[in-house]
């Protein structure tokens, strides 16, 4: 959640953003595969571990033989050394799914993953293109780019759960919440705050929920 304060002494920039973020919608995948395609989770988890392992040898490639490839367009600058964001992102993706049945259900499963992925890139897009005031207690953040983050990880989280029949107004302030939250910790490894955190935030606030009553499994 940059701000475009600085896109002029940045070199990633908005459009590197966009097309950061757009590889994020990838997300979207997990419940076509389920909901429309009716594949077994099994299968999906099966692929996404698949994927992992695709791209561990690209990153390898990247790293140590042909550092200035197409994906440097969309690898920020802490990552230009480093492993890039979409591997710990399929990894959380995986564990997500997987712990799927440890606490609650698929649906939730991917309302962690949905929410959290599409609200933080709208709260990174927003930053980006409209930011104009620095987020207190952070470095880059922006309020815009703040603000949007949650209210769009209501929204998207919200749109999702009537999307597949079951619409619900507590469940989607799990995401919210989790990104509400995390969104101050700067100071975690580059790739933890939105790939780590925000899903399994929110899938450990909904077993909360379940241990107390408040939803049912």
């Amino acid at each position: 959640m940059s701000s475009r304060l600085d896109v002029e002494n940045n070199e990633f920039n908005f459009l590197n953003e966009l097309g950061r973020k757009a590889v994020h919608l990838t997300v979207l995948i997990i419940p076509f595969s389920y909901h429309v395609l009716k594949i077994k989770l099994w299968f999906i988890q099966l692929s996404l571990f698949g994927v992992l392992c695709f791209f561990i040898p690209m990153e390898l490639y990247r790293l140590k033989v042909n550092p200035r490839t197409w994906l440097n367009y969309i690898t920020r600058e802490a990552e230009k050394d480093e492993v890039a964001n979409y591997i710990p992102s399929t990894l959380i993706w995986l564990a997500v799914l997987l712990g799927v049945y440890w606490f609650y259900s698929m649906e939730v499963a991917e309302l962690a993953l949905i929410a959290t992925t599409l609200g933080d890139s709208a709260a990174a897009l927003i930053g980006r293109g409209l930011g104009q005031h620095k987020l207190p207690f952070t470095k880059e953040k922006t309020i815009e780019g703040y603000l949007g983050g949650v209210v769009f990880t209501y929204i998207f989280g919200f749109a999702f759960l009537s999307i597949i029949g079951m619409p619900s107004l507590l469940l989607p302030l799990l995401p919210t919440v989790a990104i509400a939250f995390f969104d101050f910790f700067e100071d975690l490894p580059y790739w933890a705050a939105d790939n780590l955190f925000h899903p399994l935030i929110t899938l450990i606030l909904a077993y909360i929920l379940v241990l107390m009553g408040i939803i049912s499994t």
